[in-house]
């Protein structure tokens, strides 16, 4: 990576994630699906939180370069 811009961009990704999981637990909270739309939220949720931390762990590297 090159910059600032770019750790911005990862920093809008997170964001999106956030976004993203926070939608999947009001849906999960709104109590209208199935248990099994509810299992597979709850492992999108769990992709999506893994996928925050490694974004996290990456804007912890470049910005230490």
């Amino acid at each position: 990576m090159n910059g600032e811009p770019d750790l911005l961009l990862l920093e809008s990704a997170v964001t999106a994630i956030d976004e993203a999981s926070a939608a999947v637990l009001r849906e999960v909270e709104r109590d209208r699906l199935s248990e099994t739309s509810v299992a597979r939220l709850s492992t999108v949720e769990a992709e999506l939180r893994r996928s925050r931390i490694t974004l996290e762990k990456i804007i912890q590297e470049e910005s230490r370069r």
